[in-house]
């Protein structure tokens, strides 16, 4: 320990002599380990986050693999005969109209959950008890849950809370629970009412409107494995598409995955949790290369030094673990500095993430982040320290006492020095690359020529009330009344309903039948969308044969549809016009519709067109809950959310109305992943960049040390400074060019399997690839040239005298 001691004193004293080399090596590990710990929180905190409760990891969500064939039934079912769980449940999301008394209704996220959820979860409400299942009875009492935020903010933190009614969706309902802060299972949800999940009752109590997303949760039995439950589940499914459907043709396959895990194919989490630890071992390899440059030069300037405590009796190990020990206090130095760094950008990333997000998500700097820190500064402390401190201690004595013009080791240091700044270069091109791709991505996208014309639209959710209890020729009239109140406005310019936008695609996926074609059911899919008529003309499209919705379309009318040309392109290439279809859905109220009309497509896969093929259904004919309504202004955007809110309420006063926002907002939010990934890249390849260059400088400044007697020589016999300069520049370039070389090679081969999350870019991108070179060039050429300008202004007297 006094040995260590002294060593730590010692370290402090040298480190002290070389302030400049220390400000480079705190710069470089801040940065590379405030990366790291930025990308690990991110993982840790997101993209592979944990559920925040007892066993987390246990707890899956599951589904068909094919959610268009999903029943009312398969829960129950599952329930009754599964082996492989704990426990189930399952959920339906909302977003329903709180009013308090004394208070207007406001729009709060809801979900209707079965009375095993809080048990699944090993959660209980702070104040109050669970739902229990006679809370679930068709026909009990309307009681609900209420999270900690709304409690706080629209309760007032009251205590005596417990059997105070308010109104949902303009029905009364009890509060008999206070849920724990930073609870908000499923999702992110305030208010939960008990769900009813028996295929033969109505709507039970779950008065909270459900829809067709539901969701099973459940918990894994100690010793089972996700792949086995989804195994067996699938077993249980085939037979009951045999025994109750006489249906063998449904898909079958039950997916069992982690509840956290957000991305619809499977191992995605896993793919973006690899390649952002990647991108962040990368800029981390970088800046341990940029300070072992530093290191190399420093243990030249003391191999004087080092060869006396040498010669006077101190071993090859005591100068190793000194230096090491002097490495491992600049990355404990450099790590501080990270966590600082983590701090600020996990803050600001933080207060860019959309609201919404789920509840477990926590991006930060918390305990398993500074341990993280911790062990990415130990490895950083000898992947920079370990080579230069070997190198030092292997200098040979006899030589550095006999000359030191040069030093034995100088040439040696050199070229490990040039490897060194070429494996930052070919990183820093691979990053840089990488970035440029997705910007392209990013601009692609904002550059998408939207046939429909998006910009200006106003769009917002709906959710009617008394959802539960109207009958569908009701909910019919009360849509098709508001369509009218919107279009009636003095500021609109037309108004339609629709469950889907264009450009964001539709999430409601359907097995869809044709008359005539024999296959097996669910061989063909198409996006279900429900929408109003003035719904293709608002969007300025127009229908490539036949007609549009209208009055002829009544509830007690033949069933209609208009399907898009994708979809008449692929199955019905000879004409689409009087065909029927039949979509399956999870009601098991199929019906076939006759085709009446053909428009043209509105990106209903998305902007990347996935699925694109689409049968669009009239709101006459199929009622509607929770909708979408979008209003195109005669003027500007500014004109139209007083007055479509006011209006609405005054037809409905207790409606929900949420997520109010420009149109091509709601398609940005659908698809920035392209700016995301953009951004990350960017960033990681900047601070890359940045450091390659840094090293470049240091590497090319060592080098005019080491040759400023020979640069000297070269002056005095009539070099004019020109000769200095490019002298020194062809050696920057020189080594400069091996590294883009590498990074070239590199980027082509970690552009490609990256093809996929692209959008109108392929992964040898001229432009690309042309602009990163000469940034890459740009920035070698400023690294030398402040070297080569030093040299210029040696004096050659001083230079041939100087060692």
């Amino acid at each position: 320990m006094n040995r260590l001691a002294s060593d730590l004193r010692f370290g402090f004293r040298m480190l002290r002599k070389t302030p400049s080399a220390v400000a480079m090596v705190l710069v470089a590990l801040s940065l590379g380990i405030g990366l790291s710990a930025v990308m690990f929180s991110l993982i840790q905190g997101a993209v592979l986050a944990r559920l925040p409760v007892e066993r987390g990891d246990q707890i899956v969500r599951i589904q068909r693999s094919d959610p268009s064939t999903a029943r009312a039934d398969d829960y129950a079912t599952w329930v009754s005969r599964e082996r492989s769980f704990a426990a189930l449940g399952a959920y339906d999301l909302s977003t329903v109209t709180l009013s308090v008394e004394g208070t207007g209704g406001d729009p709060v996220r809801a979900a209707a959950i079965t009375p095993s959820i809080l048990p699944l979860v090993a959660v209980r409400p702070q104040l109050g008890r669970p739902f229990t299942e006679a809370d679930a009875i068709a026909g009990a009492p309307a009681v609900i849950l209420v999270g900690h935020d709304l409690w706080r903010d629209r309760l007032g933190s009251d205590p005596s809370v417990l059997g105070r009614v308010v109104r949902v969706n303009g029905r009364p309902a009890q509060i008999v629970g206070v849920m724990p802060r930073g609870f908000g299972f499923p999702l992110d949800e305030q208010v939960w009412s008990p769900l009813d999940t028996d295929p033969t009752h109505a709507a039970g109590a779950a008065f909270i409107p459900t829809g067709e997303a539901r969701g099973v949760v459940g918990r894994l039995r100690d010793g089972t494995s996700a792949p086995a439950a989804a195994k067996e589940l699938t077993f249980i499914t085939t037979e009951l598409d045999r025994e109750k459907r006489g249906d063998s043709g449904l898909q079958s396959d039950v997916k069992v995955r982690g509840y956290t895990d957000l991305f619809s194919k499977p191992g995605q989490s896993a793919t973006l949790a690899a390649l952002m630890l990647g991108v962040a071992f990368l800029v981390l390899l970088v800046a341990c290369s940029n300070v072992a440059n530093v290191l190399l030069a420093r243990a030249v300037a003391r191999r004087r030094e080092i060869a006396v405590r040498l010669a006077i009796g101190a071993s090859r190990a005591r100068i190793t673990t000194q230096l090491l020990i002097e490495t491992s206090l600049l990355a404990a130095m450099g790590a501080v500095g990270g966590v600082a760094v983590a701090i600020v950008a996990t803050r600001n990333i933080g207060a860019a993430m959309p609201a919404g997000m789920p509840y477990w998500i926590q991006v930060g700097v918390d305990w398993p982040v500074l341990g993280f820190v911790v062990v990415v500064a130990g490895v950083a402390a000898l992947m920079a320290g370990l080579v230069p401190a070997l190198q030092a201690a292997r200098s040979n004595t006899h030589d550095v006492l006999k000359d030191d013009a040069r030093g034995s080791s100088s040439f040696h240091v050199g070229r490990m020095m040039r490897k060194l700044i070429g494996v930052e270069i070919a990183l820093s091109f691979v990053l840089l690359v990488l970035a440029g791709l997705f910007i392209r991505s990013a601009t692609n996208f904002q550059a998408t020529d939207f046939a429909f014309r998006p910009t200006g639209v106003y769009s917002a959710l709906v959710r009617l009330p008394d959802a539960a209890t109207s009958d569908p020729a009701a909910q019919a009239r009360r849509s098709e009344r508001l369509r009218e109140t919107l279009t009636a406005l003095p500021q609109a310019a037309g108004a339609a309903l629709t469950t889907a936008v264009p450009g964001v695609g539709s999430s409601q996926v359907a097995a869809v039948e044709i008359d005539g074609r024999r296959g097996a059911a669910g061989a063909s899919r198409a996006r279900s969308i429900t929408v109003s008529p003035g719904f293709f003309e608002l969007f300025r499209t127009r229908l490539i044969a036949g007609r549009d919705f209208d009055t002829r379309d009544r509830p007690d009318a033949v069933p209609v549809a208009i399907v898009n040309e994708s979809f008449a392109r692929r199955y019905m290439p000879d004409g689409a016009l009087d065909h029927r279809v039949r979509l399956s859905g999870r009601d098991g109220k199929d019906e076939w519709l006759t085709i009446v009309g053909v428009t043209q497509d509105l990106m209903e896969g998305g902007v990347e067109g996935w699925d694109p093929e689409a049968v669009y259904l009239p709101f006459s004919q199929h009622a509607q809950t929770a909708f979408t309504i979008v209003v195109r202004p005669r003027a500007s955007f500014e004109s139209l959310p007083v007055a479509v809110r006011e209006s609405l309420l005054a037809l409905e006063p207790d409606m929900a109305l949420f997520d109010v926002q420009r149109l091509e907002a709601v398609i940005y939010d659908a698809n920035s992943g392209y700016t995301w990934f953009s951004i990350l890249f960017l960033v990681s390849g900047g601070v890359a960049l940045f450091l390659a260059a840094l090293g470049l400088y240091g590497v090319m400044a060592f080098w005019v040390i080491q040759r400023t007697r020979e640069i000297g020589v070269r002056m005095a016999l009539g070099s004019q400074r020109r000769d200095i300069v490019r002298l020194v520049l062809r050696q920057g370039f020189a080594q400069t060019s091996v590294g883009l070389v590498a990074g070239l090679l590199l980027a082509v081969a970690a552009a490609v399997p990256l093809r996929s999350a692209m959008f109108g870019v392929t992964p040898y991108d001229p432009v690309v690839f042309a602009s990163v070179l000469g940034v890459m060039l740009a920035a070698a050429w400023l690294g030398c040239w402040m070297p080569a300008r030093r040299a210029t202004r040696v004096d050659p007297l001083r230079a041939m005298m100087s060692e």
